[in-house]
Formats: structure tokens, C-alpha cells, sequence
């Protein structure tokens, strides 16, 4: 018996074709970069580096004369408006019903006068001189319009103890009326001078009582 041989043919798949093109397109990929590179070297001009220079610009020198320094004047100064004149109220009034006895007392016939009488001790005690003080300037009491509408009226003895420069140095009140008034004849007789009393024509301490007539007229 005989052999007979039979061709049969082979079919070959896209992934397979794809498989025997890869190296062979691979190899030519890489030889075509390595040619562009050398290419873009040899054709690439030479670069020279410019090292960067500052610009000098010229300063221009410029001479500042010297100013003349004015000196302003001050402000005008404004004048401070007149002191307003403040008129005292009712019961501040100096009134004219207010007297002061004619003859001044000293102190041992005031206490005798007196009755009854306040107490007449102090600190400075009993000072004796020759001849008594005399009144140079009588502040006149201010006679309260509550002690007016009340019709209050009488004497108010005051005690003063007139200093060696004349001014009063205490005051005490030996005979009250009330003491609306009191209060303003004490207030009064403390700003009273004197011509101060003598010892060997020396001045010295003395007391003396003051006697406010307030009447209404």
C-alpha cells in the first residue's frame, strides 16, 4: 500500500501577525528617536550665556536752599467777659433794720446786762488791758426773711475776742433772740475790725461784746 501525503494549509490569527511585527516595529521606533535626537543636537545653534548687568543711573544732585523759618504769632488771647454781678437772695439782704448799739460794751458790763446769759468761758480766758478796742469796720448781719415774716425782733449780745492786730479772733454768743438771727449776728461779727486794745500802749488780746438791734420798722 502507498503513502499519499496531503498539504493542509495554516491559518495564522491578528494577534499572532501582531506579535511577529512588534519587535520589528519596536526596533525601528527606537532607531528613529536616536536619529532625531542627534539631528536636534547638531542642528540646534551654539548658546552663549549673557551674564546680567545692573543699569547705573545717574542721581542728579540737586542743592536745597535754605528756608527763612517764619514765626507765626500767637493767638490773640480773648478778654474774659466781665464778672456777672450775682444779686444775693432774700435772706442773704443786708438789711437797714439792723443796728449796732451805739456805745460798745466791755465784757464785765455786758455780763451784768445780760440775763439771762450764755456761758462765757473760753480758751483764752480773761485777758485785761487799759484801754478797750474800738470798732473800725461793723459788718452789718444780714437780717433773714423767715425772722421778718415771724415779726422777730431784740438784741443779740455777741462776745469777741479782738486780737492784737484788731481782727476777731472768737466770738461767742452771750444773749440770743432766736436763732434765725443769732446765727447771723455771729456770722457778722466775726468779720468786724478793730482798733485792738493796749496794755502800756502795747497791743494785747481783749474781749468786748457787740450788741445787734434788729428791728422792723
Amino acid at each position: 500500500m502507498s503513502t499519499q501525503s496531503v498539504n493542509t494549509p495554516l491559518f495564522v490569527s491578528a494577534n499572532d501577525q501582531f506579535k511577529a511585527m512588534y519587535n520589528k516595529v519596536l526596533r525601528w521606533s527606537a532607531l528613529i528617536a536616536v536619529v532625531l535626537t542627534l539631528l536636534g543636537f547638531l542642528l540646534s545653534p551654539n548658546y552663549t550665556p549673557n551674564p546680567y548687568k545692573l543699569r547705573q543711573q545717574e542721581m542728579e544732585m540737586v542743592n536745597i536752599e535754605d528756608q527763612e523759618v517764619i514765626e507765626l504769632p500767637p493767638p490773640p488771647v480773648e478778654a474774659p467777659p466781665p464778672p456777672q454781678v450775682i444779686e444775693a437772695a432774700p435772706d442773704d439782704e443786708v438789711a437797714d433794720d439792723v443796728e449796732i448799739a451805739d456805745t460798745l460794751m466791755d465784757l464785765d458790763t455786758a455780763i451784768s446786762s445780760s440775763m439771762p446769759s450764755y456761758d462765757t468761758g473760753g480758751d483764752e480766758g480773761f485777758v485785761a488791758s487799759s484801754e478797750n478796742p474800738k470798732i473800725l469796720h461793723f459788718e452789718k448781719p444780714g437780717y433773714p426773711e423767715m425772722a421778718r415774716r415771724a415779726s422777730i425782733e431784740g438784741t443779740v449780745l455777741v462776745k469777741v475776742l479782738v486780737g492784737p492786730d484788731g481782727t476777731v479772733k472768737q466770738a461767742v454768743l452771750l444773749r440770743g433772740v432766736n436763732p434765725i438771727v443769732d446765727r447771723e449776728a455771729l456770722k457778722a461779727a466775726r468779720k468786724c475790725t478793730f482798733i485792738p486794745g493796749k496794755q502800756r500802749n502795747i497791743p494785747v488780746k481783749a474781749w468786748m461784746a457787740l450788741p445787734y438791734v434788729f428791728r422792723l420798722h
